[in-house]
């Protein structure tokens, strides 16, 4: 298994939040050329593609795509992006030292620390290499509403948003690691033919997926997929195409202005109100209810990473 460098950053204190904001941009716009001194910078990409090169590697920068840029390297836009090319970005502080590990010798901690259930290890840390990319971005893009929409208001305290950027570091570092935990056990139980249908199902998620056309594909009985699901994931085979599903409309409901009939169409629910009340279903409020929870945020289309002097808590630490 190749995996790149791991960086792992203590989060035994809360990571310091300092600033963030969603950028849209212009056409012909390219990132300004930058280097970070302490702090650390989450990119991630939302809609079209944004180039930027760090240090001596270039990215391209798409929806789900994950960049993560350390302190004391340049980075800078290598070609311009087309109008509307959007990210979050977010800069925060750790608290404690930091450390590298190669790839390889992190996967090797990471197994035997599953294996022998002793976890605290692993557990003071976010781990994530520089470069990576998720399938689905609901869970992390609810968070970052929620810090746009709490650093933007007057809380007595400073740590509430900070719980939240370690919070977000955590969900980035559980979505990196599942896919490579999920693989190995996979890989173990020589259970192939279930990772094939994993992907059908999410290359797939935008059709009209039913659990039948799922077994027909594979050559199962639809019961027997079922109880496959239930034996590797814990749920059933509808219910796993639902979450997807609903993923993706958390998505769309925070990064666009569709509305749940337009949503209901793209994704092949049977109707609006079929969405509906299998969003409430699962989510335990309507979809308007969930567009509606975040509202109070940042976005910023002339300029990205405008230039805030560290808040004055930081520099006492």
């Amino acid at each position: 298994m190749l995996v790149k460098p791991i960086s792992k950053i203590n989060i035994e204190r809360p990571l310091a939040y300092f600033k963030c904001g969603q950028f849209v941009s212009d056409e012909g716009w390219k990132h300004k050329r930058m280097k970070l001194e302490k702090d650390y910078e989450v990119i991630i990409g939302l809609k079209e593609v944004i180039y930027l090169q760090v240090g001596d590697t270039q990215y391209e920068i798409k929806h789900g795509d994950v960049l993560l840029i350390k302190p004391d390297v340049e980075y800078f836009g290598y070609t311009a992006s087309k109008a509307g090319a959007s990210f979050f970005w977010l800069h925060f502080f750790p608290r404690d030292l930091t450390q590298t590990e190669s790839g390889d010798e992190f996967i090797s901690h990471l197994f035997s620390t599953l294996l022998t259930e002793q976890k605290n290890e692993i557990n003071r840390y976010v781990c994530l290499p520089d470069f990576f990319s998720l399938p689905y971005l609901d869970k992390p893009i609810i968070l970052m509403k929620q810090i746009l929409d709490t650093s933007n208001t007057s809380y007595y305290s400073t740590y509430a948003v900070d719980y939240l950027v370690t919070e977000l570091m955590i969900e980035l570092t559980d979505k990196y690691l599942q896919p490579l935990i999920h693989n190995e056990l996979l890989h173990k139980e020589y259970n192939q033919k279930f990772m094939q249908i994993l992907e059908w199902i999410r290359v797939n998620i935008y059709h009209d997926l039913t659990v039948q056309k799922v077994a027909d594909t594979f050559c199962f009985n639809a019961d027997h997929l079922t109880r496959l699901f239930k034996k590797n994931l814990g749920m059933s085979t509808i219910r796993y195409i639902n979450t997807l599903k609903l993923s993706l409309v958390k998505e769309l409901l925070c990064t666009s202005n569709a509305s749940i009939k337009e949503i209901a169409y793209q994704l092949h629910f049977r109707d609006e109100k079929y969405l509906m009340k299998l969003f409430k279903n699962y989510v335990g409020m309507t979809p308007t209810q969930f567009r509606d929870t975040y509202t109070n945020t940042y976005m910023n289309t002339v300029t990205v990473d405008p230039d805030i002097p560290i808040p004055k808590h930081l520099l006492t630490e």
